[in-house]
């Protein structure tokens, strides 16, 4: 077998000295990250991380605020007329109003809380002595919160220290002030007090069902794809969920009309309208008033046609509603 004596290379012998001086360089270089890292502990340069809502908080390296104490803000509001409570065992919708100094009003159109629905010990529950606390939805803007509660957008922008054309981010809480009634409170009517798929659009009788029927005016046999609310013309229809208004315009038999397309590929038509508040590709809240009912198209009277489809196929809107 060949080794490096085969080509005229002969051994040296390891100094000692030698030795120490290569582990004192190993050393050095694991101790010296280490030395240097703890040595600026005091002043070193924050994290900064980029928290859902657009808000920015900064955080010292390998650190974690520790878990909020029960009763404190978990998610400090950024705007200082926004009041938050978290709920303890036993407390109420009244309790946290009393406690916050607001209405229960405010509390259940802050919050959107239905009247069936009790506070779990933990919930953080927000408030407000100036106005509303709104929660921003995906796909909303400035323009279409102002269009919701009838308050111009330079009044939100300055109650939140915002610009018009400022981006917004969906969860993020906003003060909307001046608000005494909002949708919610149509909400938590029309839903007879229950968090459901959709709510009714408006109150009044039910003069003709879904599925086959003879027309009323045409007298022939064809199938009705919602149902009609007898109202008086002019009373206002309410959005029955949020979402974007897909289309506002004359539809054949069915007049002037609003669709509203939904998450999860439904939609909701309202047939028969006389006044439309809102445009196409406006987001709209769930119970926002969006039009007001009519005789327009083909109808026998004044009702509201209104329809549930899943995708482009209609169901019967009452396995729907409250």
């Amino acid at each position: 077998m060949t080794s490096y004596r085969d080509y005229g290379y002969r051994k040296k012998p390891i100094r000692k000295d030698r030795v120490a001086i290569a582990a004192l360089f190993v050393l050095v270089i694991i101790l010296l990250p280490i030395l240097l890292h703890s040595g600026r502990s005091g002043n070193q340069a924050p994290l900064t991380v980029i928290e859902e809502g657009g808000t920015t908080v900064s955080l010292p390296e390998e650190e974690t605020p520790p878990p909020p104490a029960l009763g404190s803000e978990i998610e400090p509001p950024r705007v200082s007329g926004i009041l938050t409570h978290v709920v303890v065992d036993g407390e109420t919708v009244a309790d946290v109003a009393a406690s916050l100094g607001v209405s229960v009003e405010n509390v259940r159109a802050s919050n959107r809380l239905y009247d069936d629905e009790p506070l779990q010990p933990g919930d953080v529950v927000y408030g407000s002595a100036e106005g509303v606390v709104h929660t921003i939805q995906a796909g909303q803007t400035l323009t279409d919160i102002a269009i919701t509660y009838s308050v111009p957008v330079e009044t939100i922008a300055q109650a939140n220290g915002i610009t018009p054309s400022e981006t917004i981010y969906a969860g993020e809480r906003i003060l909307i002030p001046d608000v005494e009634r909002t949708f919610w409170d149509d909400v938590v009517e029309l839903s007879k007090g229950k968090d459901t798929r959709f709510i009714w659009p408006l109150q009044g009788e039910v003069l003709s069902g879904f599925g086959w029927r003879e027309h009323p005016v045409l007298r022939t046999w064809h199938h009705h794809d919602g149902i009609d609310i007898d109202v008086p013309e002019g009373t206002i229809v309410h959005a029955a969920s949020s979402g974007e208004v897909y289309f506002t315009g004359e539809q054949e038999g069915y007049g002037t009309t609003v669709i509203i397309e939904h998450p999860g590929g439904f939609y909701t038509i309202y047939g028969h309208l006389s006044v439309v508040y809102v445009h196409q590709g406006q987001f709209v809240e769930v119970g926002q008033g969006i039009a007001e009912s009519g005789n327009t198209g083909i109808s026998s009277g004044p009702h509201l046609h209104f329809e549930v489809r899943n995708g482009e196929f209609p169901v019967d809107p009452i396995r729907y509603l409250p």
